[in-house]
């Protein structure tokens, strides 16, 4: 991005109080550690924490304005900083990022779901870069501060943009759309998380059906066919929609899906083409992932030899199924970064069907935001496990059930997991970390691999 100050004043509804209106200004943060030269800093108050304490320090970093909405006479005794009052800086800066985004004259791709969404983000951004350069959302800032700051990221040099949609409550996907207003969306599935806010999977699909409309109908968007729920959006766009799956025929599908040390090896259909494809990373749901980001790279001109060359050099996020060699000769797989019991079991799932020639041991912590349906969605867990032969280990309130119901054992704290882990920590085992957020399981990572290599 590129602005004045006197854009910036415009673009914001807002007043300069000091400053010369033609400075440049070439970035955006919220996060005073993060500012460039030239960067305006956005004096964010939310509840107890006010940005206005942190101006100092944005004028440090080389911040050449700062959005401010306490014209008081502290933040006016900062010389050389521009100072736009304006009404609310959350609100003045998502403006900013949306005005921007008017600007734009490249394909903006959102991706929303309940499960996947950085996966497929980071999948698709890749086998575009074969063609594009790229902007993608960082990790996942996707919310309400996290997509404006993606879309003010954006630069000339890019050629498209993906960027990934969260949310929590009703109306959020329509906020951040109607920000983003991206030509082409994406809409992986839908879960059970956050059922707390809404209460039916139905209603977890109405609220993330609210990106659809908001859609350029001149171009298309891409459905998990798999996926009853998302299909049942359809109604809520008026252009061309493209199915993919992992089960049936559809616009771009996967067949003969089998899993090797290396990855997944699958066949890709997209229309009347198709290659045989080794995906290195490891699960059915993984490969559901890829299917947009391949339609997607197509229409914009990889050929399908193009696609299989570019997924061998795929890197996918950390703590995404990620595999660590553990002590004594074991395997650590790391899908630590979040959990909702359709992620849970497929994650099991998976683990379930790789190295055969190792004993598998699960360590699963709790699932939030579950409400009250929280308790027997772990106890599906449990019985989910009861089928597979493998050794189960919780921690967590919540996750307890899943130990009570699977007979596993159960730990009261991290040092007790590492204790219970002491038995598997060789080359006979596999084991697995996943749990929501909150709960911190690669914590438990970590420690294991500090130890090892303390030992050696």
């Amino acid at each position: 991005m590129a602005f004045t100050v006197e854009q910036i004043v415009r673009m914001t509804d807002g007043q300069l109080l000091q400053g010369d209106p033609s400075s440049p200004i070439s970035m955006v943060h919220f996060d005073s550690r993060k500012i460039e030269p030239q960067g305006l800093f956005i004096a964010l108050t939310r509840g107890a924490r006010d940005g206005h304490i942190f101006l100092h320090d944005a004028l440090d970093k080389g911040a050449g304005a700062a959005l401010i909405s306490k014209p008081e006479s502290q933040t006016q005794k900062i010389k050389d900083l521009s100072l736009i009052l304006v009404r609310d800086t959350e609100k003045a800066f998502q403006h900013l990022a949306q005005a921007y985004r008017q600007q734009l004259e490249i394909p903006v791709i959102a991706v929303t779901g309940s499960n996947g969404k950085t996966t497929t983000k980071d999948m698709l951004a890749h086998l575009l870069a074969k063609k594009l350069n790229v902007f993608k959302t960082y990790k996942n800032l996707n919310n309400h501060l996290g997509l404006p700051l993606s879309l003010l990221q954006i630069k000339q040099k890019h050629e498209a943009a993906v960027l990934e949609m969260g949310m929590s409550h009703p109306g959020e996907i329509d906020f951040l759309a109607g920000m983003a207003k991206p030509s082409i969306s994406i809409i992986t599935n839908i879960g059970d998380a956050h059922i707390e806010y809404f209460g039916s999977q139905a209603k977890i699909a109405e609220a993330k059906g609210e990106l659809l409309p908001h859609t350029d109908p001149d171009q298309f968007v891409l459905l998990n066919q798999d996926d009853p729920f998302v299909m049942n959006l359809t109604r809520k766009y008026s252009g061309r929609i493209i199915s993919y799956s992992i089960r049936r025929q559809a616009d771009v599908y996967a067949t003969e899906i089998k899993y090797t040390e290396q990855g997944t090896i699958f066949k890709l259909h997209i229309g009347n083409e198709s290659v045989s494809c080794l995906l290195p990373m490891f699960g059915r749901h993984n490969v559901s992932n890829l299917l947009p980001g391949a339609f997607i790279a197509h229409h914009f001109g990889c050929t399908l030899e193009e696609i299989k060359e570019q997924l061998l050099s795929l890197k996918i996020s950390d703590m995404r199924f990620q595999i660590i060699p553990g002590p004594g000769g074991s395997i650590l797989i790391n899908d630590a970064y979040n959990a909702s019991p359709t992620s849970m079991k497929a994650a099991i799932d998976t683990f379930s069907q790789i190295y055969p020639q190792r004993k598998k041991v699960v360590v699963l912590g709790d699932m939030f935001e579950l409400g009250e349906e929280a308790e027997r969605l772990h106890a599906e867990i449990g019985y989910h496990l009861q089928k597979l032969n493998m050794t189960v280990l919780t921690i967590g309130r919540q996750a307890a059930v899943i130990a009570d119901v699977a007979g596993g054992m159960h730990a009261e704290n991290k040092r007790e997991v590492i204790e219970h882990l002491e038995p598997y920590l060789n080359d006979a085992y596999a084991i697995l970390f996943k749990a929501s957020r909150g709960m911190a399981l690669e914590e438990v990572i970590r420690h294991l691999q500090q130890t090892e290599a303390e030992r050696e």
